[in-house]
């Protein structure tokens, strides 16, 4: 019944004459209205002197990465997390296999923080329809809820894509809303951007929403920035660091495609601010998780020599002679 309210409102028909196509009741109405926005669709409501209701499903967000903001609280000096992108759940290059690898690895290692770049869900594109294993984005999003691993102690920090975004923009479908409603631990970053903070400090993670039109960088506002979308892993610069995919890539011919896998990152922190970061590049070949490249970034060089001073000074500081 939703479905056919949803089509519905799209040719344009008011609440009214929808009410009274489908002899629904007034309760009814309201209640298959509640339904809809609990499904994760977005809609207005107009209203008119003669008493007709209109509404109009959401094809767009207001998008600012300054509202995009969640700050996570972090007790000791170290901060770790793993940063998985581009899963595609729905394509037939999808591999939730290897989540469960991504978060046994969590569990085993006692890190409780994962974050995703974007491109949950592959959606539906018309003409690459035979790329699908899931054929519309709502039972994708479904998918994405039997499949994610639930494992105590680990919140999943999920930014969206371009792949995500394009339930909104053609029928209103909110894959963030949709998702974080139904799993606590699947916690939105909204769509495109978002800034983390972490103690007096912050980070960046960003997806480009469309091939055309790239979006601001956040370095402006965070010490350093993850990207996904590109399913590369690579480092710009020690200040954009993109996240492999954790899918297959078809784009490129099977010896150049990049390797699929994650990244182990470690913050460490002094005087509440990150001064140095440690990346591992883990590749998942099979079954198995290989090291594919480490690297450490001194994001700030005066914090870490006073950092490295004061562990110098603590080690090696002289005890008070005996009085006695």
């Amino acid at each position: 019944m939703s479905e056919k309210i949803i089509k519905l409102m799209c040719d344009g028909l008011s609440l009214n004459e929808i009410q009274k196509r489908l002899s629904l009741s007034n309760r009814e109405m309201s209640y298959y209205l509640k339904q809809i926005k609990n499904n994760g669709f977005n809609f207005t409501k107009t209203y008119f002197s003669d008493g007709q209701v209109f509404t109009k499903i959401n094809r767009n967000l207001i998008l600012n990465p300054e509202n995009n903001i969640l700050r996570i609280n972090v007790r000791d000096r170290i901060f770790r997390a793993v940063f998985i992108s581009d899963l595609h759940i729905g394509s037939i290059y999808e591999r939730p296999d290897l989540l469960k690898i991504v978060f046994d690895y969590l569990q085993k290692h006692d890190i409780h923080n994962l974050f995703n770049g974007g491109d949950v869900i592959e959606n539906v594109y018309e003409d690459r329809a035979e790329l699908l294993k899931t054929k519309t984005d709502v039972a994708q999003a479904k998918k994405v809820l039997r499949i994610y691993p639930a494992m105590n102690n680990i919140i999943s920090y999920n930014l969206y894509g371009n792949h995500d975004y394009k339930s909104i923009t053609d029928h209103g479908f909110d894959l963030a809303r949709y998702l974080e409603e139904r799993r606590y631990d699947l916690v939105s970053l909204g769509y495109g951007s978002s800034i983390i903070k972490l103690k007096d400090d912050a980070i960046g993670i960003t997806h480009d929403l469309s091939h055309s039109k790239k979006r601001k960088e956040l370095s402006d506002n965070a010490t350093i920035v993850f990207k996904g979308h590109s399913h590369k892993a690579k480092n710009r610069e020690n200040k954009l660091i993109y996240i492999p995919s954790l899918s297959e890539d078809p784009s490129a011919s099977y010896e150049y495609r990049p390797l699929i896998g994650f990244l182990d990152v470690e913050f460490i922190f002094f005087e509440k601010l990150i001064s140095k970061i440690n990346i591992k590049h883990l590749a998942i070949i099979g079954d198995e998780i290989r090291l594919a490249n480490e690297e450490s970034i001194t994001v700030r060089p005066d914090i870490e020599q006073r950092r490295t001073e004061s562990r110098m000074t603590k080690r090696f500081k002289p005890t008070n002679p005996n009085t006695n």
